[in-house]
């Protein structure tokens, strides 16, 4: 996991997938020193084991080439930061083992683009073709593309383009996490949405 922040999605990677998978092993990295200190921390607390059974491995630094090769790069809110978002898609798949996937999850549809966004550090918000294209530039075949978070598109626009927000309080985050986001995901379960706040893609390399 490329940018791993405070761990959130690295500890569910390491509870369920590496508990499935005896062999597995996870690796994060994070080059924010306050964000590294903390997911080391939760990482060490939460699966101490693994860790020190190197099956759970902690970087303290930005994702640079290496030989060693993965077989799923997974980068959840992170592209978005990177100013040449091109070089780092490449040095990702270039990283990729044959038959390997990379994982995107950014936020979606540029005239969503906000104070918020700027104040976070975001460069850019995507569409699906121009996400795509990225993937499609290093030969990978998409095998996933999809909007997400229809339900998210107003009150973004209302509150962030519209109304200028800059910051979020953690009870407004709390308060959509336990009210809306069961909602959105039975809709889109259901329904695909063609527009969303963000973009699920999953590109794969060929064997």
């Amino acid at each position: 996991e490329i940018g791993a922040g405070l761990g959130t999605f690295t500890d569910v990677l390491a509870a369920n997938h590496l508990t499935s998978k005896p062999t597995a092993q996870l690796t994060a990295f994070e080059p924010a020193g306050n964000l590294y200190r903390q997911l080391a921390d939760r990482l060490t607390r939460n699966h101490g084991a693994l860790v020190q059974a190197r099956r759970v491995v902690i970087h303290h630094g930005y994702f640079t080439p290496t030989h060693e090769q993965f077989d799923t790069i997974i980068m959840i809110n992170v592209l978005e930061h990177i100013e040449d978002d091109r070089s780092a898609v490449h040095v990702a798949c270039d990283s990729l083992s044959p038959g390997g996937t990379v994982v995107l999850f950014v936020p979606a549809l540029p005239w969503l683009f906000s104070k918020f966004d700027r104040a976070v550090g975001h460069h850019r918000r995507y569409t699906r073709p121009a996400l795509t294209r990225l993937l499609q530039e290093e030969r990978l075949d998409i095998v996933k593309s999809q909007y997400l978070d229809v339900i998210g598109l107003l009150p973004w626009y209302l509150l962030n383009v519209l109304g200028g927000v800059q910051t979020v309080h953690p009870w407004m985050v709390q308060l959509y996490d336990r009210i809306f986001v069961p909602v959105t995901r039975r809709i889109e379960r259901l329904w695909p949405p063609v527009l969303g706040k963000n973009i699920l893609m999953v590109g794969r390399k060929s064997e």
